[in-house]
């Protein structure tokens, strides 16, 4: 007698999207475990200057003077508004309209190029406290210093993700990293608010 043939259960995945966004890419995570890693460091960061207040009586400490505002608010200001603006390139992502994507992708590495050279101006002008200075004015370096690098690495993602949509050979997949682009880009933003309160404001306030 024969042996009955196994069956070979067979799935048809040719329906399946060759693209995803958000939570179904794998990229998204990966984006994900870093915002993860560098919020934790920010507050830490945070946690270590609101500690440091605890230690003295005025802050600034007397003699040191208080930080400047203008430019500062200038760059809250300016990144608050980019949200929409990256919102936009996000949705135009998931559309696969390749124009308004690499329109979008130029404006923003413009953008985070102003970001760039506004934190510059914040550290060396704006904090009026050299980091050597006392503990305040390294706790204020460690803060604002902290924040930069998530802006240098944001002007270095965004640049290089614009230059592969103008000259690189583009696939579907290379959308979603658009799109990632936008999803890092909400935190550095939205991650400086309470880091600016603190920092800037602050020693006004409290």
């Amino acid at each position: 007698m024969t042996a009955p043939r196994a069956v070979r259960r067979v799935l048809d995945l040719s329906t399946l999207p060759q693209t995803a966004f958000g939570p179904r890419d794998i990229m998204w995570w990966g984006t994900l475990g870093f915002v993860v890693i560098e919020g934790f460091t920010l507050a830490l960061c945070a946690v270590s200057y609101i500690y440091l207040r605890q230690n003295f009586h005025s802050w600034p400490p007397l003699g040191t003077p208080a930080p400047s505002l203008g430019v500062p608010t200038v760059q809250v200001v300016l990144m608050l508004l980019s949200l929409p603006f990256m919102r936009w390139v996000s949705r135009s992502a998931r559309q696969f309209d390749l124009t308004k994507v690499r329109v979008g992708l130029t404006i923003a590495t413009v953008y985070a190029a102003i970001f760039v050279a506004l934190r510059a101006v914040e550290l060396l002008d704006s904090l009026n406290v050299k980091w050597d200075t006392n503990a305040y004015g390294s706790a204020q370096w460690l803060v604002v210093g902290s924040h930069a690098t998530l802006i240098v690495i944001e002007l270095v993602e965004v640049a290089g993700v614009a230059l592969m949509f103008w000259l690189a050979p583009l696939e579907e997949k290379h959308f979603s990293d658009a799109a990632d682009v936008a999803f890092y880009w909400y935190f550095m933003v939205l991650a400086w608010v309470p880091l600016y309160i603190l920092c800037f404001l602050g020693p006004y306030l409290f």
